[in-house]
């Protein structure tokens, strides 16, 4: 029998939807024709076609193939260029502010060493601390490096590289004297004695009084209140205080060595960049081989033919983070991956040939199901290899993707060789792959543009991670579509050609097999596997329908079925409702990475500290520093921020306020002025004349009072003060925050804060906003892209099921099962961030595979509700079944990872799959039953698409199911 297409929708509303149904109609059977017309060219140039998709993909994976053995595929690691919204404000204001306080390019590669006491106690006594100077020494006067090492070693320029050659210096500093490094973000300034000397033969008591007071050894150069201050909470760690309030001891302390970097846009001194590397990775051999990696990335002091510096102590243990860690364990994550991906393919490969094989030797297809798996293979090569070379970088999100591509194609796999089976045995191989690919042809198309569209909607997303995902993801699901019509189907052609021949499906090349041969493997045996052979109907699709199907025919378990999912969807409902957005980069290092110790230590001892802000202004040309009302504005924003609820008071540096104090100890009151003319009463209302602010601004910042704030006040030209300022900042800190919702509140109030005073220009920034910023437009991204992917699939839907009642239905189911998934992810721990919207996207696509098949058989089925029901379950719940463990089996080598985008992946694919069948099996059809649509006419008179429609279907085995099955063929007889 041809299949039937529905022509009319409810005798309530045949005009609302009949022309969309004769629409639907048209598209099938001009897609069925398309289709089937491809059939039967694949019928007679087989090899043809193959050869041509096959160089086609070699050509598009050409930039993948040349990686290995090369420089590898261009890898992004840069938290800034992940995770920071393009159009963030922090991004904006990070360029004004490099572009004003940074004018070079140059920025800072951190590096910190953090030691606690082998015996667990306090850090404050000489011995640890002359122990930590030890170290300090070895690494600033000893530790060189020689060669750099990336698959194989190079000298460096210079040939050895110490600390004073790649240090981090003042601006404008090319010194390569020791003396010269930058010693911020370490304890030793608070000892020097003012001569350079650091002065360690104290007592316990004396370091513990230098610590608690910040004054230090030398007490003039950080006196107290003092505009230099020493914050010790930076460098000392897990500080206790006893009941009176006075410190007692510090459990940690930090050691900074900090080099030169150059940004991406001056990165044209690869010797430097390479020697910076070499000698932090020097500093790791210094504390440990496991520090770095295996084998270590570069040759020098530490490491290489002879060990010239060695460091171990019985009195501290070392931590080191520098600046290339995370990026070194992201790269060393992808030799893992390959491996995960390796038996990710054998996993699916052996499931693919249980599949395929069959103890019929003519019927057995293991050798095609081979030809499949190359076909997902090659697709993963074009996503990596085309994308990379139209400009995309690969970053660590997208290596989750062979997985998708895997589950995907070995899905489409399946649908084109049941197509095939479908088929009658003893038509030409010509007329059966017409007839096979004009309806499996129909389907793949239809549900691989549902996960395509999902994804190009979300290459448009704001966060650079996401976009790029998707845009790997849709050039992937692109070639692995277009490779399985063409090249996996040219092989289906070559093995309907050995199957009309007769010829075993293990040696296609042998001749045809005895007539009497009935079983057997691969022609062996003869005879001898009958017990064995396949049934014509498998143990699950028997369960489902003589015992599932009609359980759900029963009102009692229809009842029962609405009411459990509508709890589960309300407690589901209010799970997601508590998720949270987070971020943390560690995340993205392998749980068992040595690198997570030092995280560890980083967060018990020194979380929670405050985070410096700048409130910047304008250059002079837009706003007069020197004029009473502009003195009055910086005043008022001071003030703005010391009022800010999330700034520590106490905290805020102004370099206007410590000028006025300048000027009125200096040059006298009496040559101040006040607001309302005349001089001041007090310092509150002093304000300079404006036409001896920027001389005295120049004089204050020169001398030695006032040297600390040379840095936040930027002269358009240093000989020439009266040309005014490029621009000025006050800096301030806000208070130690934990949860990212405080976090956007913070700068969201602090910018509030600036925008409140009048000086246009002016802005908030910190360098942690660029991460506030990811933490705010998530929820947006994550709300917007499963809104646009929902509706371009309930279109798509709409299109294939030409039942308006029914895709709602589905699109409820499909609501439904991502509820479910946000719900189980605050159940599991699991937060919003990119990596999890990437999954949820996805699960729009894969969530209407698993009801859309089952709507589809009961639109077409004849019957009352319940019969079409059970028709639909018996014939499709295998389907969607085995559809659902492919997909699942693709990631189930994730489980057991220790990266968290895996670990995340995996969880949110299991929930995927487990509430994606429970929707499209359970809820579904009792709701089809209850509220489902009529019966449809046939259009009896409706004309033959050229070349036929696909013949009736005959029972097709359990192991030839999947979830996706051609939307044109008609359900099957139980």
């Amino acid at each position: 029998t041809a299949p039937t297409f529905p022509v009319s929708c409810s005798s309530r509303m045949p005009r609302c939807t009949g022309l969309q149904v004769r629409a639907s109609q048209a598209v099938h059977r001009r897609f069925y024709s398309v289709f089937a017309a491809w059939g039967r060219l694949l019928s007679r140039r087989p090899w043809l076609i193959i050869l041509v998709s096959l160089c086609a993909a070699v050509l598009a994976s050409t930039k993948l193939l040349l990686s290995f053995g090369g420089d590898g595929l261009p890898y992004q690691s840069n938290g800034d260029k992940l995770w920071v919204p393009e159009d963030a404000e922090a991004s904006k204001d990070q360029e004004s502010f490099d572009a004003a306080f940074n004018p070079t390019g140059a920025f800072t590669r951190q590096n910190f060493v953090y030691f606690l006491a082998t015996s667990g106690g306090t850090v404050l006594t000489a011995p640890i601390l002359q122990e930590v100077y030890r170290f300090r020494e070895l690494a600033r006067r000893n530790l060189t490096a020689t060669d750099i090492c990336d698959g194989g070693c190079s000298p460096l320029t210079p040939s050895a590289v110490g600390y004073s050659e790649v240090c981090d210096r003042a601006a404008g500093d090319a010194s390569s004297e020791l003396s010269q490094c930058l010693t911020y973000g370490s304890a030793f300034p608070l000892f020097e004695d003012g001569s350079g000397n650091v002065v360690l033969d104290l007592t316990d008591a004396e370091i513990l009084e230098m610590v608690e007071s910040g004054t230090g050894v030398a007490g003039s150069l950080y006196p107290p209140g003092g505009n230099v201050t020493f914050d010790v909470r930076r460098v000392f760690g897990g500080l206790e205080y006893d009941g009176a309030g006075k410190l007692v001891s510090a459990k940690a302390v930090k050691l900074g060595l900090p080099l030169e970097g150059y940004k991406s846009s001056v990165d044209a001194v690869k010797d430097q960049l390479e020697a910076a590397t070499a000698w932090e990775d020097q500093l790791n051999l210094l504390v440990g081989e496991e520090w770095t990696s295996d084998p270590p990335l570069s040759r020098g002091s530490a490491y290489g033919d002879a060990f010239a510096v060695e460091w171990e102590s019985p009195l501290v243990d070392a931590y080191p983070n520098t600046a290339g860690a995370i990026e070194r364990e992201l790269s060393g994550n992808i030799s893992g991956d390959v491996i995960k991906i390796n038996i990710g393919f054998i996993l699916i490969g052996a499931y693919a040939l249980a599949v395929f094989f069959k103890f019929d030797p003519r019927r057995s297809r293991s050798a095609l199901a081979i030809a499949g798996l190359v076909s997902c293979a090659l697709s993963v090569g074009v996503a990596y290899g085309f994308t990379t070379l139209i400009g995309y970088e690969v970053n660590p999100v997208v290596t989750v993707l062979p997985f998708i591509l895997l589950g995907i194609g070995v899905d489409d796999m399946f649908v084109l060789e049941q197509a095939l089976s479908a088929t009658d045995k003893t038509a030409p191989p010509a007329e059966r792959m017409a007839a096979c690919m004009g309806s499996a042809g129909v389907s793949i198309t239809v549900t691989s543009l549902t996960d395509l569209v999902a994804f190009a909607l979300g290459s448009t997303s704001s966060l650079p991670a996401l976009a790029a995902f998707c845009c790997f993801a849709t050039i992937g699901i692109t070639a692995d579509y277009l490779l399985q019509i063409s090249f996996f189907a040219g092989w289906m052609a070559l093995d309907a050609h050995r199957e009309a021949a007769g010829k075993p499906d293990c040696c296609p090349c042998c001749g045809p097999l005895d007539p009497s041969v009935e079983s057997g493997c691969c022609g062996c045996f003869a005879n001898s596997c009958a017990a064995v052979k396949a049934p014509e109907e498998g143990l699950l699709r028997s369960v489902l329908r003589r015992h599932y199907a009609p359980a759900l025919a029963r009102k009692p378990v229809q009842v029962a079925v609405v009411v459990c999912m509508a709890v589960w969807a309300a407690v589901c409902g209010w799970q997601a409702s508590k998720l949270s957005v987070d971020f943390e980069y560690r995340w993205f290092v392998g749980d068992d990475a040595v690198l997570q110790r030092t995280f560890d230590v980083e967060d018990e001892y020194f979380g929670g500290l405050p985070l410096d802000v700048n409130l910047v202004t304008p250059s002079s040309a837009a706003f007069d520093y020197s004029a009473v009302s502009s003195q009055l504005l910086l005043e008022q924003l001071a003030v703005a921020a010391e009022t800010d609820p999330w700034v520590d008071r106490s905290s805020l540096v102004s370099f206007q306020r410590a000028l006025l104090a300048w000027a009125w100890a200096a040059k006298g009151s009496a040559s101040l002025e006040s607001a309302a003319g005349g001089p001041p009463s007090s310092l509150a209302d002093a304000l300079l004349p404006p036409a001896d602010y920027y001389s005295w601004l120049n004089e204050f910042v020169t001398a030695s009072e006032g040297g600390v704030f040379a840095r936040d006040v930027l002269w358009v030209d240093a000989a020439a003060p009266g040309q005014g300022l490029s621009a000025a900042r006050l800096r301030a800190t806000q208070l130690p925050l934990t949860e990212a919702a405080d976090e956007i509140d913070a700068m969201d109030s602090l910018r509030a804060s600036v925008a409140s005073v009048p000086i246009e220009g002016a802005y908030a920034y910190g360098f942690q906003y660029l991460y506030y910023e990811q933490y705010k437009v998530i929820q947006r991204e994550m709300l917007t892209n499963l809104g646009l992917a929902i509706a371009a699939v309930f279109v798509i839907v709409l299109l294939i099921l030409a039942e308006l009642r029914t895709t709602l239905l589905v699109m409820l189911c499909v609501l439904l099962t991502d509820v479910s998934i946000l719900g189980v992810m605050q159940m599991w721990g699991l937060t919003i961030d990119s990596v999890s919207v990437v999954n949820l996207v996805l699960a729009i696509g894969l969530a209407v595979d698993y009801s859309a098949h089952v709507a589809h058989a009961f639109v077409i089925a004849k019957g009352t509700h319940t019969e079409r029901m059970q028709s639909a379950v018996s014939e499709m719940g295998t389907a969607v079944i085995h559809g659902a463990f492919s997909t699942f089996l693709a990631v189930l080598v994730l489980s057991a990872s220790q990266s968290y985008i895996f670990r995340v992946f995996f969880k949110q694919f299991f929930s995927i799959s487990v509430f994606g069948v429970a929707h499209g099996l359970l809820l579904l059809p009792v709701l089809l039953v209850l509220v489902g649509p009529p019966e449809m006419p046939s259009d009896g008179d409706a004309e033959e698409p050229k070349g036929g429609y696909p013949p009736a279907v005959p029972d097709v085995p359990e192991t030839q199911a999947s979830a996706r099955v051609a939307p044109g063929l008609p359900a099957q007889k139980a």
